[in-house]
């Protein structure tokens, strides 16, 4: 792979610089790493491109010889709907999910897979599993290497209490799927079935912009509390993730 000794000026996600300047540090081949705005990181490489081709938390490069650094070099080539999960915010919800290799993860609004094939490739060793009602999203996350699937609805899983170590998943925000007005029954019943699928020790990442209506229903529902937020901007939209754990 080319080499390159120029810098580089990465654009990703307004609220996700801090996850990519991390994920920088650790490389052996990048250094002078420096945070230009809430949305560009850039940086500098000694030797092959190969570290940075791996890194999946940035939209754009620019600097000289990025041809490797394409869209489609780091992501390949994906099947999607209107309303599927950018590949980079889904890096970043994977990211707060803390998956640990053996861990039993679920996206239970997988869609066309894009979080599932985000899960895979920050931890190979984990058991991702995928569900949603849709089966043309389904056949397209099927297209798009993905493998455990099964077709359900998110308030009525096919599995067993406590099998999941991890959720992550993009909830219907209301507008491109769904309404706000079906949100106000879906979520408080996704997150009973998220109480009961967990383990003890679970974790979820849920992404929404319908912020409102699941904080009230975390709140009311009480057997997970958020311990952590984080707010995206991208393409105009504003969500934000809550990461959950039970109560200690």
């Amino acid at each position: 792979m080319p080499c390159c000794t120029d810098r580089f000026v990465l654009h990703t996600i307004d609220g996700a610089a801090d996850l990519l300047i991390e994920e920088l540090r650790a490389m052996s081949s990048v250094h002078s790493i420096r945070q230009l705005s809430a949305e560009t990181v850039e940086c500098a490489v000694d030797g092959p491109l190969d570290e940075l081709v791996a890194c999946a938390l940035y939209f754009t490069v620019i600097g000289s010889g990025d041809a490797p650094l394409s869209w489609m070099r780091r992501f390949g080539r994906l099947e999607r709907l209107p309303w599927s999960t950018n590949p980079v915010v889904a890096e970043v919800i994977v990211r707060l999910a803390k998956i640990r290799p053996g861990h039993h993860v679920l996206d239970p609004f997988c869609g066309t897979g894009t979080i599932l094939l985000a899960a895979r490739r920050r931890a190979p060793a984990a058991h991702i599993i995928g569900t949603d009602h849709d089966p043309r999203a389904l056949a397209i996350a099927t297209a798009n290497g993905c493998h455990e699937l099964a077709q359900a609805k998110a308030d009525a899983l096919p599995l067993q209490d406590g099998s999941v170590d991890r959720v992550v998943t993009n909830l219907p925000f209301g507008k491109q799927v769904g309404s706000h007005e079906l949100n106000r029954t879906l979520y408080p019943a996704v997150l009973r079935e998220l109480d009961r699928v967990l383990t003890p020790d679970g974790r979820a990442v849920l992404l929404t912009e319908d912020k409102r209506l699941l904080h009230n229903a975390i709140q009311r529902q009480r057997a997970l509390k958020v311990v952590r937020q984080r707010l995206l901007r991208y393409n105009g939209a504003t969500p934000t993730a809550y990461v959950l754990t039970r109560p200690r």
